[in-house]
């Protein structure tokens, strides 16, 4: 099941896992202190090289070892728990979208997508129109020890920019808030405000109720809140409240991205039934869904998500449920009353 995130996830959730998919199909954007090319803290635009793609500039954390790049990469950093973050430029389209996604996916052993499946998380890029594309070629069954990629692809106007954080899908589950942070940090020469500086955190605060028998989970960096649930045979299902700047995509894109994950068939509209419904909640509307997998693809069960979609001034809130089937079911009421607790304050 293809995951991040609200960067998400980061994110999108990242994810988003189904934990965090916010990060597996978003926008992103990342670098380090000194990169190339990093934007000045002024007169961006005079100074950075002019290009009518735009030149690109992020940071990176601090403990992030910058080494060679080599001739086809722009900037290269290896990380203190493991992987390894790229950073390179191709002139135009780069070949095309579906043929890097699915050279990537072949990397990491996943099946090539259809065209119109290849669809990524939209990141926007601060103090700019144009969006990142954010995706998370692992799959929610993965071996910790097996290979995975987090990407981010910038496409601008005559080159196309790619982000990647390639290693064990162990160490990419737990470092994916990072990669999301960074992504976040990308600018476009001429932009408005200082480029060096990383880009403000999405606003996290938000008070939620949680109800008996969820426990407080650690979760990841784009998370705002983070559960877990126990249930009967070793069954476990993950709660994240994940929020994501700007409109994050449609309703549509979102729930695909999820059934996708499950194995299921992408839906072809958003009359189709099986997307969800709409609700009124104290906070606002919200549109709430609930899907199945019809295969054994979690630990030998069948897995579900349930979701919670809201809408804000500039924030798209991510509610998610995800995990064994019959306990993400026997939860559904707990989860409805949850998400109808949301506050957020002043």
């Amino acid at each position: 099941m293809c995951k991040f995130l609200l960067l998400a996830p980061l994110l999108l959730c990242v994810l988003g896992s189904c934990k965090d998919d916010e990060i597996r199909t978003y926008r992103v954007a990342t670098d380090s202190t000194a990169e190339t090319p990093v934007l000045p803290a002024s007169d961006t635009a005079a100074k950075m090289p002019e290009s009518t793609a735009g030149s690109v500039g992020w940071k990176a954390p601090d403990d992030w070892k910058r080494e060679n790049a080599g001739q086809f990469l722009t900037a290269a950093y290896v990380l203190p728990g493991g992987g390894r973050v790229t950073v390179s430029k191709l002139a135009g389209d780069g070949g095309g979208l579906a043929a890097n996604i699915n050279r990537w996916r072949g990397q990491v052993g996943l099946k090539p997508l259809d065209d119109k499946d290849v669809a990524g998380q939209p990141l926007k890029i601060a103090d700019s129109q144009e969006e990142m594309l954010l995706y998370n070629l692992t799959s929610e069954n993965s071996a910790a020890d097996a290979e995975g990629i987090l990407a981010g692809v910038l496409p601008l106007t005559t080159e196309t920019w790619y982000f990647k954080f390639t290693g064990p899908v162990g160490v990419l589950r737990k470092t994916e808030g990072v990669f999301a942070e960074f992504l976040r940090s990308v600018r476009i020469a001429g932009s408005q405000k200082d480029a060096t500086a990383p880009a403000a955190s999405a606003a996290k605060k938000v008070n939620v109720t949680p109800p008996d028998g969820w426990t407080a989970s650690e979760g990841s960096s784009m998370r705002a809140a983070s559960f877990s649930i126990a249930g009967p045979d070793g069954a476990t299902a993950d709660v994240s409240v994940v929020p994501i700047p700007g409109d994050s995509g449609s309703v549509l894109d979102n729930v695909n991205r999820w059934r996708s994950q499950l194995k299921l068939a992408p839906l072809a509209s958003a009359d189709d039934p099986a997307l969800g419904k709409k609700e009124d909640a104290p906070v606002g509307e919200i549109f709430v869904s609930h899907m199945t997998s019809t295969e054994a693809i979690l630990n030998g069960k069948n897995a579900a998500i349930a979701s919670a979609i809201l809408k804000r001034p500039g924030m798209t809130w991510f509610f998610k449920i995800t995990g064994d089937a019959s306990l993400v079911e026997a939860n559904l009421g707990k989860f409805a009353t949850f998400v109808r607790s949301t506050t957020f304050p002043d």
